[in-house]
């Protein structure tokens, strides 16, 4: 397939994950669990990038299709299982993205790590942490799936340790923010970002 083939796709898989999103709410399942559903779909195209696009301009391109798509959504109730009014950790999904295919000219694999991060790895500190707390918390088992989750794909980073120590830097970085944090900044974008910023320089200093 074309590389607009392959965006066109991944489009239309996202927004079906949203559809998803917005089904499972209207059946009762909470907004904390439902947006996650996104989250965790997002890991297809995020980590397909490499995969199939050439340069790093069709993922940015997506990204911000999706960044304006969701801050266009956050006034309205367009999608009420993902964007919620006043809530802008969804918007914050695509912006991290874009901020961390700033490592695309280093590495694609580097490029797109802090996405899987922040799909994967937030997504299941999330799902343990609701299971386990029932209650917004920053509890250390979430942190620990967290990491347990992140640490595997640290294979796709050349140097393993660049990985490692990117997915560590998320997992601390996840726990530290939030609306339940010590740290007041929002964890969608504080890890990633702090994930992309110490493999971005250990990979520089290589």
């Amino acid at each position: 397939m074309t590389e607009w083939a392959w965006s066109l796709l991944f489009s239309t898989f996202l927004l079906s994950s949203f559809l998803a999103a917005n089904h499972a709410f209207a059946r009762g399942l909470p907004f904390h669990l439902t947006r996650k559903i996104a989250h965790l779909v997002a890991v297809v195209p995020v980590a397909l990038a490499p995969v199939v696009f050439t340069s790093v301009w069709f993922p940015l391109g997506l990204s911000s299709v999706f960044l304006v798509l969701l801050v266009a959504a956050h006034n309205v109730d367009l999608f009420p299982g993902v964007v919620r009014k006043g809530r802008w950790s969804e918007v914050f999904f695509p912006l991290s993205l874009i901020l961390s295919l700033s490592l695309w000219p280093f590495s694609p694999w580097l490029a797109v790590l802090p996405g899987i991060f922040l799909s994967l790895g937030d997504g299941a500190a999330g799902i343990v942490r609701s299971l386990l707390y029932r209650r917004p918390t920053k509890g250390l088992w979430g942190s620990a799936a967290c990491l347990g989750v992140c640490l595997p794909f640290s294979v796709l980073a050349e140097p393993l340790w660049i990985g490692a120590v990117g997915a560590t830097a998320f997992t601390v970085a996840e726990f530290l923010c939030g609306d339940v944090g010590c740290i007041k900044a929002d964890d969608n974008l504080a890890a990633p970002v702090s994930a992309a910023a110490v493999m971005g320089v250990a990979y520089a200093l290589l």
